[in-house]
């Protein structure tokens, strides 16, 4: 499989994907005492771990058919992850598990499981990769790197300083993948007699992962969105009225979108088309699209259809600025660079959002609107979108709101002021 035909998703997670999750950990890891517990008990720590806020569970499946090609799992504090466990989820685990514990031997190993944390070394942080495989064909093809890059980038929203890594000292290839990331050996330990395991820590401030959106970025989010909110009350007041005596139907449309990491939203808009306009065209729309309504027509033009993303903004689903939210479909054909644009948080205008301004105008008078918009519009947005993740920033987002700005308003020089700010050539981009 060519190294582009994955994705990493870090769900919601459906039971059919926690139960391949469950048979991956069982299959690749055979002898561990968790895999002798058996396909019930992990699916249910699995299911508890997606769910904590201690821990994250990141899937990498294939684009063409969905198939689960590796995972990795983390927790801050592993101790923390498996007590919240034991108290939530014991009256359905004892059961399942004392059948297994009548074995002396699988007793045996439960007792060392258990008081393996006391054996690592002190100081150890408490951060910690729970599990990590990698189906064997895929292995050296960048889904391993993929994972491991997603974690630390979650580990570092979480403030986590450092990374506890536990591998057994058989595990060659593991031990090297680690060596090669930059994790430092940090000991040793045994957490079943007889299987000596080498210990690694990874600090994330020494780490060549990207790190996340600055704390600036997110407060002028915040801070920019809320007043946006209370300014444009009146105007976004009208034009819920407008829509509403048009036709009757729903003022806002909730479309769903896929966010940072893969994760689904539903975005917001002001409803500019007719009800189940789905039903009746492709997701691209021209200016002479029939579906338009009257009103959608004047809302699109001066972008007040989306006002209500700042809602967005506020949740936290969506930036001020980053590449532009896409429908899963349009996902599902990114190459393994493009699913770079999954690594922010899509935004409500970026460098594309003003270089195709006018979209409409573009796909006006296309019979075929949706090819039109694959031919003319989608290469250059995903060019303009990969270069804001090269060289973003919190100048580069204060640039694009002034650029989107005066574009709104019409300013004459405003293409040159483009031309001066994005790091690309607009001739090959705009065709």
């Amino acid at each position: 499989m060519p190294e582009q035909q994955f994705r990493i998703v870090a769900g919601p997670f459906c039971p059919g994907r926690i139960s391949a999750v469950a048979r991956m950990h069982i299959d690749e890891v055979p002898d561990g005492f968790l895999s002798s517990m058996g396909e019930p008990v992990l699916r249910m720590l699995y299911r508890h771990l997606a769910s904590s806020p201690h821990a994250i569970l990141l899937v990498a499946e294939s684009v063409p058919s969905g198939e689960p090609l590796g995972y990795i799992c983390g927790a801050v504090d592993t101790g923390a992850l498996f007590g919240e466990f034991a108290r939530r989820s014991w009256p359905t685990a004892v059961p399942m598990v004392l059948p297994r514990l009548l074995s002396p031997a699988r007793m045996f190993r439960m007792l060392e499981t258990l008081a393996y944390p006391s054996s690592a070394p002190p100081g150890l942080p408490a951060a910690e990769i729970v599990n990590f495989v990698v189906v064997p064909s895929l292995r050296g093809r960048g889904v391993a790197e993929r994972l491991f890059e997603r974690l630390m980038e979650w580990f570092a929203v979480k403030k986590v300083p450092a990374v506890k890594v536990v591998t057994g000292e058989r595990q060659t290839r593991a031990i090297g993948f680690y060596e090669k990331s930059g994790a430092v050996a940090a000991g040793s330990t045994e957490v079943h007699r007889g299987t000596a395991s080498r210990i690694y820590k990874y600090i994330l401030s020494d780490s060549p992962v990207k790190k996340p959106e600055s704390r600036a970025k997110r407060a002028l989010d915040i801070a920019v969105s809320a007043t946006a909110l209370l300014a444009t009350t009146p105007i976004a007041a009208a034009a819920a009225w407008m829509i509403h005596r048009e036709d009757g139907g729903p003022v806002l449309y909730r479309g769903t979108r896929i966010g940072r990491y893969g994760r689904p939203f539903a975005m917001l808009k002001f409803r500019s088309m007719v009800v189940d306009a789905s039903r009746l065209g492709g997701p691209s729309t021209a200016d002479d699209d029939p579906r338009l309504t009257r009103t959608g027509a004047f809302l699109r033009r001066w972008k007040l259809d989306e006002l209500p993303q700042l809602v967005n903004v506020l949740t936290g689903d969506m930036s001020l600025v980053g590449p532009r939210p896409q429908v899963a479909s349009d996902v599902s054909r990114y190459t393994e660079d493009e699913m770079r644009l999954l690594d922010v948080r899509p935004g409500v205008t970026d460098w594309a959002s003003i270089v195709f301004h006018d979209e409409g105008t573009i796909l006006a008078g296309h019979d075929d609107v949706d090819r039109a918009y694959d031919e003319l519009i989608r290469p250059g947005k995903i060019a303009l979108g990969l270069a804001y993740v090269e060289h973003r920033g919190f100048r580069t987002d204060l640039r694009i709101l002034v650029l989107t700005a005066v574009t709104l308003l019409g300013y004459r020089r405003s293409g040159e002021m483009l031309r001066r700010a994005v790091p690309l050539d607009l001739a090959h981009v705009r065709r």
